[in-house]
């Protein structure tokens, strides 16, 4: 081998040695460019978890408030229903007692068919409100829908008159009941 050829071959060892040299360092400076970005992606994993989370909690927020919206809507018109009906009510009243206290001779006139027609379309109309009523007489007491006036001589709880009766809207009274109950004597 002459001088010229060990010349090139150092020359060229030199060469590779420097390449090597700069293949690590271009390794090395990409494996920290690869954890830098590897944990550029944590942190935007991290941040796009706590926005799905925002978002399934904004998104369960709108539907809670979808949801008392709603309920808030229906107890307002039960709140005002319940506050024309019970605005009805004596009214109600009166033109069941006019009906009950018309003697058979009265009952004749066109002013007592107005009376009872007037009456059926108002219960009517009260049941298409959800109103509801029942006849209390010969029922035991209920607390809930009944308020006792008086006693007298019979089967102990037991209702033997109705002086008005009760009303409900959906599960809600409007009027309890006024009764007289039997005394059990």
């Amino acid at each position: 081998m002459t001088k010229k050829d060990e010349n090139i071959n150092e020359d060229n060892s030199l060469d590779l040695e420097n390449i090597l040299e700069w293949d690590i360092i271009e390794a090395e400076e990409a494996e920290e460019r690869i954890e830098d970005e590897m944990k550029w992606l944590d942190k935007i994993q991290w941040e796009i978890n706590i926005l799905k989370e925002s978002l399934a909690r904004a998104q369960a927020d709108y539907q809670n408030l979808v949801r008392r919206v709603e309920r808030d809507k229906i107890d307002m018109w039960i709140y005002l229903t319940w506050n024309i009906i019970a605005k009805i009510l004596p009214f109600v009243d009166n033109l069941e007692r006019i009906i009950a206290a018309t003697p058979e001779d009265m009952k004749q006139w066109g002013l007592f068919d107005w009376v009872k027609s007037t009456y059926a379309w108002i219960v009517k109309t009260l049941e298409g409100l959800w109103v509801k009523s029942f006849d209390s007489i010969w029922q035991e007491v209920d607390a809930s829908l009944h308020d006792v006036m008086s006693q007298m001589p019979w089967e102990e709880g037991k209702i033997i008159q109705e002086f008005e009766r009760w009303y409900m809207l959906g599960d809600k009274v409007i009027r309890h009941a006024k009764v007289v109950v039997g005394s059990g004597i």
